[in-house]
């Protein structure tokens, strides 16, 4: 009887191969922390050292989770318990999210913004802080021909309670890692093997002195919980990701990746009831000076919302029929039935759904006098 077997670079090409760029991958990961029920994800990218950290304060993940859930390809929270792994635990008084983590390999998506990264989680389960774990990878191992998935080692340790691992204990997993190296160094070609050592020589992390950079979120103390990602050094093309673009038009385009990640969740509508997840990215352009791409005051606001030249608000139903108003220029609102003919009584694969529609217009003369002093000139 016959079995598939894996290569190691089956992961490399389900990863980052798969991944249009470093935005994409940055979203991925976002959407990790919110299936985590994060309340916060921040990112910090230091151009100096082109050390990338991603940081959020979701439930985290217990040692034995980390290996079902995070190293074991393919998994499923939307499956269930019967024909998947078990969805994620959900903090009591959280609403419940919906899953954006659909195919169980956005966390393939870091090998896209760098070479190797270090993983540092701790859990929180019914009220229970766990101990913290922390793993190291270097994704070159699993682009290496000829080898299988079970060659490559993943070093991983555990620190008692909100303790951190210091520089000498980082220093000793990617240590595991370059004796890993040696033993596969027939398999490697010269200039790859080459490559992969000196990577692995600049990865100097000290979470320690790190901690003391940040405020929250953290993972020390009593309280502290999440998952956090050190990457380094972060692929050089992200810069260019980060810089301003200019058109013949203009020249304040926004970059690549604030045109993507922007309005990652709902500022424009909040409600007691919205999830919201606050997302922040700082770019490091020195150890002195930084920007904020993402933040709260990079985005249209809930009064700018308000002040915009049209709005469509209302609901679709599961059979696509579209019940609500639209108002024009403030006008007063009209009310509108717009029928699926498609349907044919047949409900829609997508379900009911809200939807909460602002429209400004492309040009001065065409917007009102309220929506061009509220959003033009902001």
């Amino acid at each position: 009887m016959a079995t598939f077997k894996a290569s190691a670079r089956a992961l490399d090409m389900l990863g980052r191969q798969q991944i249009a760029g470093r935005p994409t991958a940055i979203s991925e990961l976002f959407k990790n922390a919110h299936d985590a029920y994060a309340d916060r994800v921040e990112v910090d990218y230091f151009r100096s050292n082109g050390l990338f950290i991603l940081r959020d304060d979701g439930i985290g993940m217990t040692y034995n989770e980390f290996i079902e859930r995070w190293l074991t390809l393919g998994t499923n929270s939307k499956l269930g318990s019967k024909m998947g792994i078990d969805p994620p635990f959900v903090t009591e008084g959280k609403k419940l999210r919906p899953v954006l983590g659909e195919k169980g390999i956005g966390r393939l998506a870091i090998a896209a913004i760098g070479p190797q990264v270090l993983i540092l989680t701790r859990a929180i389960r019914k009220e229970i802080h766990h101990d913290l774990v922390a793993c190291y990878i270097h994704w070159g191992l699993f682009e290496i021909p000829g080898i299988k998935l079970e060659d490559v080692r993943i070093p991983m340790r555990e620190f008692e309670g909100g303790t951190l691992p210091t520089a000498n204990e980082i220093d000793s997993m990617v240590k595991e890692v370059n004796e890993n190296l040696t033993e596969l160094r027939n398999h490697i070609p010269d200039q790859m093997l080459s490559k992969i050592r000196d990577e692995i020589s600049q990865f100097i992390i000290d979470p320690c002195e790190i901690e003391n950079w940040f405020d929250k979120p953290s993972l020390t103390g009593n309280e502290g919980i999440g998952t956090h990602f050190f990457i380094k050094p972060a692929d050089k093309a992200l810069e260019a990701d980060l810089e301003i673009r200019t058109t013949q038009t203009r020249d304040d385009e926004e970059s690549n990746l604030k045109r993507f990640l922007l309005g990652f969740s709902n500022t424009l509508t909040p409600s007691p009831n919205s999830i919201k997840m606050k997302t922040s990215f700082r770019y490091h352009k020195t150890d002195d000076d930084y920007s904020e791409q993402i933040g709260d005051n990079e985005f249209w606001t809930e009064e700018e919302f308000k002040k915009a030249d049209h709005y469509i608000k209302g609901r679709f139903d599961e059979y696509g029929q579209f019940r609500g108003f639209v108002t024009i220029y403030g006008m007063e609102p009209d009310k509108h039935i717009v029928p699926w003919r498609k349907a044919q009584g047949r409900r829609t694969e997508c379900g009911p759904f809200d939807i909460n529609l602002a429209i400004v217009q492309g040009a001065f003369k065409g917007s009102s006098d309220k929506c061009v002093h509220f959003i033009y000139n902001s």
